[in-house]
């Protein structure tokens, strides 16, 4: 195996409308535009320490998206954040957007991380997730109360 410690550098999504997709990225998670290319119809987004993470390229005109037909070819990406508290914020502005969610917010059960996750404008799950660094042995299965604080989940947890 020649890449055995490799890190995902960044994301780059065919989008039907390049400025609602943009607005989507800036607007909910907080990415820059460090770039644009007019020539190539594409926006490059950062959170700062790289070029870009998620770049949108536009899907050249009259061509669409497969949709409702078997398996969309990206499942997920996910983004990680220093605190549940992003999470928790994040929640009641999807809600307030109409902004479907497809899960959470969530203790997953595999890795005991705390997690939502929601679509884009495109129908591309998007996953935000906080490592809580707690191990818990599995199969996890304890309920959480996702009306209570994070400390109150995290202490309710361990």
């Amino acid at each position: 195996m020649i890449v055995t410690h490799g890190a995902l550098g960044h994301i780059v999504l065919n989008v039907a409308n390049l400025k609602k997709s943009e607005n989507f990225y800036r607007s909910v998670l907080g990415l820059k535009v460090s770039a644009r290319n007019k020539q190539t119809q594409m926006t490059f987004l950062s959170y700062g320490r790289e070029h870009h993470d998620i770049a949108l390229q536009a899907l050249p005109r009259g061509a669409k998206h497969v949709r409702g037909e078997g398996m969309p070819k990206l499942h997920h990406f996910c983004i990680y954040v220093g605190s549940d508290a992003v999470i928790q914020k994040l929640y009641p502005l999807l809600r307030r957007r109409k902004i479907p969610i497809v899960s959470g917010p969530e203790t997953l059960v595999v890795a005991g991380n705390r997690s939502i996750s929601f679509l884009d404008p495109d129908g591309n799950q998007v996953e935000i997730y906080w490592p809580t660094g707690i191990d818990w042995p599995q199969p996890f299965g304890k309920p959480v109360d996702l009306n209570a604080s994070a400390e109150e989940i995290l202490a309710n947890l361990t």
